[in-house]
């Protein structure tokens, strides 16, 4: 009787920490480690479609926005003064996807993130111009 009980005991740790290592991998698959790095569109595509609660985030002007953005996202203006406070009303422990017309923007915008301390953060390699060529 007590062979089962240890066997059931150990049994329920060992699908309990499989089903936290799932979680976990489906988060942010970074195995803990900090991501912060410009990816294809390819990558971006894949990442926007398997990654649960995301924050798409478009950088660019608000004029830009409105001519045509990738659904779902959000506009928080890199040129705005209140970029940084904006970014700090975000959920730093979610993936965030970023982008902007070509990348130069996103590029800034990444190293801003980075010192906010976003754990998750793609960018968009050529911007929504890569995008919807």
């Amino acid at each position: 009787m007590k062979n089962s009980n240890f066997l059931f005991s150990l049994f329920a740790l060992m699908a309990f920490s499989i089903g936290i290592a799932q979680f976990n991998n489906s988060y942010a698959q970074t195995d803990g480690a900090k991501v912060a790095k410009r990816v294809s569109k390819t990558e971006f595509k894949k990442k926007l479609m398997t990654l649960d609660q995301i924050q798409l985030i478009d950088v660019r002007t608000a004029q830009e926005y409105k001519a045509g953005t990738i659904t779902g996202a959000k506009n928080i203006d890199f040129y705005s003064s209140q970029f940084k406070s904006e970014l700090n009303q975000l959920d730093k422990k979610k993936p965030t996807l970023i982008f902007c017309h070509s990348g130069g923007r996103s590029a800034k915008a990444l190293q801003v993130f980075k010192s906010l301390g976003f754990d998750y953060v793609l960018e968009l390699e050529n911007g929504y111009s890569g995008w919807v060529e």
